[in-house]
């Protein structure tokens, strides 16, 4: 395993060692001694005749002698062979041209970066819905804004997303951290424009609408990853939660994106060093499925998704893999060494992640820990760039002057355990509603 190594130094900067010959890659290296070749007699020159005169016999010991020809054909002597003594190798899956295991791996890992192109560099954090030129006659971005804004705030209450009304003339744009409510968001605006009625009962129904329509389109892009890749045989309970990854991001990476590059590049690592391509290509492809699962699994993603894996088929190899490629178990096996090198490849490549964009996201999911971890409430959605969070609480659990309380009690915790620049801004809404039927 000294390869795997020096793979996983060269990804994560770790300086590797003196180069050691390759007792994996290349066999034993016979030294084997020349044959000895007697160097051929030089041909005898025709002699010279010599002259009195000094001068003409200096001369003539100048002019090469013509060569004699033979009377009969003969081979040609052949060519002495050098003294010094030679090297054999016999080939290998890898066939080595290079004596240390860390010339092995940067040639390796350049074929594999150099085969694969990536789509995007970052997912944006923005989601444009374009109106056509009738419905911006008919005022639709009037209709959405409503009487004195009501329909706006009422959508962005419910959605969590913010809704940017003047940045472009002919769009409405949806901008938030989360991708899948900005998916939802952008589905629901959708079916209203269609409808033409935008109130706010009509917004509540659309956004339900739309959230059954994104979940039911999960298991679609799961399909499609598997189908780029060539795989079959996939469990359609590990499609299901797979295509949930279009909506999760790490450094606004985007996962399912992430998880097929993976796979690609274990394929290509493992073609060149004569494993099995199919089998690696399965194990990137699913590595990352823990990110996809809800809280009702224990344990790191890792962990969660190897026990998921193996619940729903998948072998003994592809498990390990998976719950190996943080190094929460020692890797022992190829695979597990070249999920690991592959899942680093993918996101060190530049411009796949954004540190910055990150931290925001990292820092707005953990106010809205904070509220939900608060008896009462119901919701919370970091808005604004994560300048301001919204709190829905139960009317019946929280009156008036709690939910007074309640957003203090918030402001609290998030300036006591959260680190932010400048201020946040913390709206508690408490909403009554009272429903009576009148009939005849």
């Amino acid at each position: 395993m000294k390869f795997f190594v020096f793979l996983r130094n060269l990804l994560f900067g770790v300086k590797p060692p003196a180069a050691t010959p390759l007792s994996l890659l290349v066999p034993e290296v016979q030294t084997l001694p020349a044959p000895s070749v007697s160097e051929p007699a030089p041909e005898a020159s025709a002699p010279v005749k010599k002259s009195r005169d000094p001068a003409l016999a200096k001369q003539a010991t100048r002019i090469p002698s013509a060569p004699s020809i033979p009377t009969k054909k003969t081979a040609p002597a052949p060519a002495a062979l050098p003294t010094t003594s030679f090297t054999v190798r016999t080939q290998t899956p890898l066939q080595p041209d290079y004596l240390d295991e860390q010339e092995q791996a940067l040639r390796l890992l350049t074929i594999a970066i150099s085969r694969q192109a990536t789509k995007f560099a970052t997912q944006s954090v923005t989601t444009t819905v374009k109106f056509t030129a009738a419905q911006l006659n008919e005022g639709i971005k009037s209709k959405i804004v409503g009487k004195e804004g009501r329909n706006a705030r009422h959508f962005e209450e419910k959605s969590g997303v913010d809704l940017l009304l003047n940045d472009q003339p002919d769009a409405v744009v949806v901008s938030s951290f989360d991708p899948f409510r900005r998916e939802v968001a952008r589905a629901a605006l959708e079916i209203l424009v269609r409808d033409g009625r935008i109130q706010p009962a009509k917004i509540e129904e659309a956004l339900a609408h739309a959230k059954i329509q994104v979940d039911a389109q999960t298991r679609d892009y799961a399909t499609r990853a598997a189908k780029e890749l060539g795989l079959s045989n996939i469990h359609p309970a590990i499609l299901r939660v797979l295509g949930t990854l279009q909506f999760r991001t790490s450094f606004t990476q985007n996962q399912l994106e992430h998880s097929v590059e993976t796979a690609w590049l274990c394929s290509t690592l493992a073609s060149e060093m004569g494993y099995d391509a199919e089998l690696a290509k399965r194990a990137g492809l699913l590595h990352d499925l823990g990110k996809a699962l809800d809280q009702k699994h224990d344990g790191g993603h890792s962990e969660s998704g190897a026990e998921f894996a193996k619940k729903y088929g998948e072998s003994e190899l592809v498990v390990r893999a998976i719950a190996a490629h943080h190094e929460e178990i020692l890797p022992e096996t190829w695979l597990d060494h070249l999920v690991i090198a592959a899942d680093a490849l993918s996101g060190a490549r530049p411009g796949a992640r954004n540190g910055s964009t990150q931290n925001l996201m990292e820092r707005s999911a953990s106010m809205e820990k904070i509220a939900r971890e608060i008896p009462g409430v119901t919701e919370s959605y970091a808005v604004q760039a994560g300048r301001e969070l919204r709190v829905f609480v139960d009317c019946d659990q929280v009156s008036d002057q709690k939910a007074r309380e309640l957003a203090g009690e918030i402001a609290e915790r998030i300036q006591a355990d959260v680190k932010f620049p400048g201020q946040i801004k913390v709206t508690v809404l408490r909403e009554l509603r009272v429903t009576a039927m009148a009939q005849r």
